[in-house]
């Protein structure tokens, strides 16, 4: 018999209590002992909030008035009331607390397979369908077991657990020790915690072949602090290729069927039709997963700011967006070619293949790149790149162990851009974590945002800088909405911070912003031990999940 969710229930209380990061994956490994291998996939999706692998993005289609519709309907109240509820709790999943008291029967089988049917519930009529798919559910639950569902229903549960805090607990549970370079590796290659749990929980080796419409998460690159160092981690052959300021992709191809996938492992395929039909006709493979940039460009070729190419970012006027801001699609690797994997061939093979099979077109292009020792030939190769509007170039190794390592920053890649040259500012990709009163012109708004770097080894967000410089009056208007989603009421157990820079509100991590710093420096109010100087902000990087920011090792490094 599936396990019972108020057992789950259980946890999620204790979950919340806490905001120890240790005491957090000693709770979930401790669980994970517990239950059945049947339901641990399910346990681990609803954990962080989710019925399915990340990288489907299941959308219930579940709006604020349709829960407080299913409410009403499943405790005899009015809409008005449940309105009033959640008026003065200010959470429907508190408001589900106070209206729902059932026995609680529901399983977490139950509440995966019906909250499924309510994301592929489609066409005329959906929303009722949707509404008493809900109420079905509701009407079995107690009151600790609605306000749970009303939360992962709506996007909304704010543990403070991510994926990485399950394979933690995972690896604590059954390796014995906190060890989970194999689990993790596995899951940069599927992106699916549900499967990682279920393969942990086997105890058996585990070994993840990669597959065409399961996206893997993408190799990123280190940064140095001049051009001469770069030498010192690549010798010999350097590939200088130029590096784009666009939205990288990551195309899966069998057959006819194509499916681009983006930074943060979201299906963005219907944004780009235009891209979509230039790689029917460029690829030539039956299947492949290959890499690449999309840049905005202008109607003569020239290379255009990212902030451009974001307004593709849409659900309506697709087709007409993609007329008035087109694109050139770089490609620059690829992964697996016609049943055969490639990421553990080394990069000279991968580029080679990719080459074979790519007929440039006027949108399909291959990155441009140039191969040599001579690190003049690089530095001019570089010049020549940002006069065309590229943010600079990647080095690429040529070494025979330069294979592609998912979802790790390595030194086979390493990225030199105009602003770490010296002189020139630098810019990093922050998480906020806490926000301050507004004063003055600032009132009703916050007045500085608390933002934090990610500590991979840890699986936490240390601060960094109090970021209060360069957000515009509109931007200021429209902080508040946009943290709404992530804001909560104490620290979460993943933030690590000292009391001397408590914050005056609370944010799990979720939002990632591009900050431009002129210099770091060591600080003993941060908890990094690090802090940026006169940071000003650039943009949102809605691009980039928090685990995907600037981490205290690089910070380490460029310090």
């Amino acid at each position: 018999m599936s396990l019972q969710f108020s057992k789950l229930v259980e946890i999620f209380e204790d979950l919340e209590k806490i905001s120890s990061g240790n005491k957090l994956r000693e709770i979930l490994s401790n669980f994970f002992k517990k239950i059945s291998k049947e339901d641990i996939d399910s346990v681990a999706y609803l954990t962080i909030g989710k019925i399915d692998a990340e990288y489907k993005k299941t959308d219930l289609g579940l709006a604020d008035k349709m829960v407080v519709r299913a409410l009403a309907k499943a405790s005899n109240k009015s809409a008005e009331e449940v309105k009033k509820i959640k008026s003065k709790t200010g959470d429907l999943g508190l408001a589900a607390e106070k209206i729902i008291n059932k026995k609680g029967k529901l399983t977490v089988k139950e509440i995966i397979e019906t909250l499924r049917k309510i994301s592929t519930t489609k066409g005329t009529g959906s929303q009722e369908a949707k509404i008493n798919l809900l109420i079905s559910l509701l009407k079995k639950a107690n009151s600790k077991e609605a306000k749970y569902l009303i939360r992962i229903a709506l996007g909304r549960l704010r543990l403070g657990v991510a994926a990485a805090t399950i394979l933690d607990s995972l690896a604590i549970a059954f390796k014995g020790v906190k060890d989970k370079t194999e689990l993790e590796r596995a899951y940069d290659n599927i992106s699916d915690i549900g499967l990682i749990a279920k393969l942990a929980a086997s105890k058996k080796k585990i070994n993840i072949r990669i597959s065409i419409g399961i996206p893997i998460k993408m190799m990123l690159a280190q940064r140095v602090k001049s051009l001469e160092e770069m030498q010192k981690h690549i010798p010999g052959i350097i590939t200088a290729e130029e590096k784009y300021d666009g939205e990288r992709m990551q195309v899966h191809k069998h057959g006819k069927d194509i499916i681009i996938f983006s930074r943060r492992l979201e299906n963005i395929t219907h944004q780009y039709p235009d891209v979509l039909e230039s790689l029917k006709k460029s690829i030539k493979a039956k299947e492949c997963i290959i890499e690449g940039e999309a840049v905005a460009v202008d109607k003569k070729g020239n290379l255009q700011p990212f902030q451009l190419l974001m307004q593709r970012r849409r659900k309506y006027k697709i087709e007409e967006y993609a007329k008035k801001i087109p694109v050139n699609l770089f490609l620059f690797d690829l992964l697996y070619l016609n049943r055969k994997s490639y990421i553990n061939e080394p990069y000279p093979i991968r580029r080679k293949a990719l080459e074979k099979i790519t007929k440039q077109s006027k949108i399909t292009k291959l990155a441009r790149q140039i191969n040599s020792k001579d690190i003049t030939k690089v530095k001019d190769f570089f010049k020549k790149c940002l006069q065309r509007g590229a943010e600079g170039i990647i080095a690429k190794s040529n070494a025979k162990d330069s294979i592609y390592k998912a979802g790790t920053r390595g030194w086979f890649w390493i990225k030199w851009k105009k602003e770490y040259m010296k002189g020139v500012k630098d810019t990093y990709d922050l998480v906020v974590v806490g926000a301050f009163y507004g004063k003055g012109r600032r009132t009703g708004t916050y007045g500085a945002l608390l933002c934090a770097v990610y500590n991979k080894k840890k699986d936490q967000f240390e601060t960094f800088t109090k970021l209060g410089a360069g957000f515009t009056d509109k931007v200021l208007a429209q902080l508040p909405k946009i943290l709404k989603k992530y804001k909560t009421s104490k620290k979460p157990a993943r933030v690590i911070l000292k009391k001397e820079m408590k914050p005056d509100f609370f944010f799990k991590p979720g939002i990632v912003v591009e900050v431009l710093g002129a210099e770091i420096t060591k600080s003993p109010l941060h908890s990094s031990g690090y802090a940026l100087r006169f940071p000003r902000f650039i943009r949102f990087r809605d691009d980039k999940n928090p685990e995907q920011s600037t981490t205290k090792k690089e910070i380490k490094k460029i310090k």
